[in-house]
């Protein structure tokens, strides 16, 4: 199956934007397959120990098994599904609206919330606030930055659309940056919406408009 030349993918924080020409998905990255497969794995093994030693193993250790196979299985199988094929967001010109999927266990079964392009006010990018809240003796182990694209309805509700993160260096900061504007961009355009830049810098620092110039 040849690849779409105009398929565009960004790489965000545990997410992955996929950039068609009327449609946008925002999905789980690679590794998000990683801990159901593990719970499915462990499950059949469980299943198999039953069904080969059920006559062998005392009651507790069975039902100790088989319970939680029980319950683990169907949950790790639905995860590794929407893993493997689903979406966190849609955004879709024919539908004219962007849907957000429920997460539930982190599986992100079913639709939380759909809104229509019309409900959509602008995109934003905010920087996030990744643990200010001062800890005597004990300093953050890495300082980090996060851009956090955000969906902003004429409501004044905001939905996260996914994060951008890197370490708080200025090259990687200002390739993290990227990545958020260029997934807002790509969905503000979409909906016919525009870009805030919401983001504070330090007295002394260059805006994020200006950093992406500088790397221009």
């Amino acid at each position: 199956m040849a690849v779409d030349s105009e398929t565009k993918r960004i790489p965000l924080d545990r997410r992955v934007c996929i950039i068609r020409p009327e449609r946008i998905d925002i999905r789980p990255s690679t590794g998000a397959v990683i801990l159901p497969a593990i719970g499915l794995l462990v499950s059949i093994v469980s299943f198999v120990v039953v069904a080969l030693f059920a006559n062998e193993l005392p009651l507790g250790l069975l039902a100790f098994l088989l319970v939680p196979g029980v319950i683990v299985c169907p949950l790790s199988a639905m995860g590794l599904i929407y893993s493997l094929a689903g979406a966190y967001v849609i955004v879709d010109s024919k539908k004219q609206s962007a849907s957000f999927q429920q997460g539930v266990l982190g599986l992100g079964l079913g639709i939380t919330e759909l809104v229509p392009f019309w409900k959509v006010d602008h995109i934003a990018v905010d920087e996030v606030s990744l643990g200010e809240a001062e800890v005597r003796r004990l300093p953050p182990p890495i300082d980090l930055r996060s851009f956090n694209v955000v969906l902003t309805k004429t409501s004044g509700k905001r939905l996260s659309l996914g994060e951008a993160l890197a370490p708080n260096t200025y090259d990687l900061v200002v390739e993290a940056f990227d990545r958020a504007l260029d997934t807002a961009e790509a969905v503000a355009k979409l909906i016919g919406v525009s870009v805030r830049i919401n983001v504070e810098l330090e007295e002394g620092h260059q805006s994020p408009e200006e950093m992406k110039q500088t790397t221009a």
